[in-house]
């Protein structure tokens, strides 16, 4: 395959779209099932990528088109993020609405909720037919590098969103000192993904070992008790 034109990557993505509502993981089934069955929103989804993949489709060459499709996967994942950890991390509450402020501001946090919501489902749309685009140009390493790069950049962005909140509440966090850490090993992942190096892999949870040890392993694994700025925190 020499490159990909702007119609095969949009004829690709609205194929994956569809495949996905209808045996993708749950998840992601769910939000593509959501888009297809909202004229409007998949209507306004469509207009962003027609957008995004005539961009790619104008690098004219496989090796350049591929960097930029795992570019475009990266900045779905921290698009994502917030909704991610408000779910998976079960935040509720006050704690929940002092995270949406964090990132909106003045905002009341009713209305950042939808808008976190609306922003999150696109994304999740989007990066289900970045990888999807990425695995037909033959980029399987990137695929696994994206993926582990949402694992590493959901841990650090846990540390981060409890850390702020421990800062309003004029507390001290834990594991604070964890931070930086965290932080570098996400950096290093998207590093290899942007810079297109899949031969060197950073494992999430052995790059921990050595300094911070067993603790920070299960530092970051815990569960939060219940109630208990830019997307992009590098």
């Amino acid at each position: 395959m020499i490159y990909l034109t702007r119609g095969r990557l949009i004829l690709e993505s609205e194929r994956t779209i569809e495949d996905c509502a209808r045996e993708g993981e749950v998840v992601p089934r769910r939000v593509c099932a959501q888009l297809l069955a909202q004229p409007p929103r998949y209507s306004r989804w469509h207009n962003g990528l027609e957008s995004r993949m005539g961009a790619v489709a104008d690098a004219r060459i496989r090796a350049r088109q591929v960097p930029a499709l795992r570019a475009f996967a990266l900045e779905q994942t921290h698009r994502s993020a917030l909704v991610r950890y408000l779910r998976d991390w079960h935040v509720v509450g006050h704690a929940r609405e002092q995270t949406l402020r964090d990132f909106h501001s003045v905002i009341d946090p009713r209305d950042a909720a939808l808008a976190e919501h609306r922003d999150y489902l696109l994304a999740t749309t989007n990066h289900v037919c970045a990888t999807g685009l990425l695995e037909l140009a033959g980029d399987a390493g990137g695929v696994d590098l994206l993926s582990e790069y949402e694992r590493a950049y959901g841990q650090f962005f846990r540390l981060f969103c409890e850390h702020s909140r421990a800062q309003n509440r004029r507390e001290p966090y834990l594991l604070e000192s964890l931070l930086p850490e965290v932080r570098a090993i996400a950096a290093r992942v998207r590093r290899q993904i942007l810079d297109g190096d899949v031969t060197r892999r950073v494992s999430v949870g052995g790059a921990l070992r050595g300094s911070a040890g067993a603790l920070a392993i299960q530092a970051i694994n815990v569960r939060p008790r219940a109630g208990g700025t830019s997307r992009t925190l590098f």
